[in-house]
């Protein structure tokens, strides 16, 4: 990725926003590292380093205002801005429930509560791998019940024939699959930890 693209990341104040991974510069550059290491495409792994700067639904800071767009199209290019956007304002729910849902496909957007058609298959692989680089970008750090972590486990495998293979082999290292007795101990653990705390 070039020096200006990473220059308009700190312009932004990326470099000094507090994000789970220490910034989120840090952060953008871990999903941008891991799109890279699987052989992405460049315009995915553009997207990766920019693509919660509108804010998403889960990281409501917004570095980048929307009607300033055009901004971050001269730093990525088109291609990699349109799905930054996508990603920033799609409702998350509603990509794992087309994947499971099947076509046509459609995501929500979160702004304006109305149905967004993808373009292609193409373009659901491209947010589904972008969704699994961020997730995996944060795991070491964000506490994470195995409860939760077997329903990333099952969305991530059923969208195996879009990912790229060696995004798929990180995903089955991260989320080994647990049994049933392992994952309701953890959640009986959580509750007492939290009845104790409380």
């Amino acid at each position: 990725m070039g020096t200006h693209a990473i220059a308009f990341l700190t312009e932004i104040g990326a470099d000094t926003t507090a994000h789970p991974s220490g910034t989120l510069l840090a952060h953008l550059r871990g999903t941008h590292d891991c799109l890279v290491r699987w052989g992405c495409a460049p315009y995915l792994c553009a997207a990766g380093l920019y693509h919660s700067v509108y804010s998403t639904d889960a990281f409501r800071t917004v570095s980048v205002p929307l009607q300033d767009r055009t901004r971050v199209r001269e730093r990525i290019g088109t291609e990699a801005e349109a799905l930054v956007h996508l990603y920033g304002t799609m409702v998350r729910r509603s990509l794992y429930e087309t994947l499971a849902r099947g076509a046509p496909h459609r995501v929500v957007d979160r702004t304006t509560g109305a149905d967004v058609p993808l373009r292609d298959v193409q373009q659901l692989a491209d947010l589904m791998t972008l969704d699994v680089a961020n997730r995996l970008e944060q795991l070491p750090r964000v506490p994470m019940s195995l409860w939760r972590r077997e329903l990333d486990r099952r969305r991530y495998e059923q969208a195996a024939p879009l990912l790229p293979r060696a995004a798929l082999l990180d995903v089955r290292r991260a989320y080994p699959r647990r049994g049933w007795i392992a994952i309701a101990a953890d959640g009986a653990r959580r509750r007492v930890r939290r009845w104790l705390a409380g």
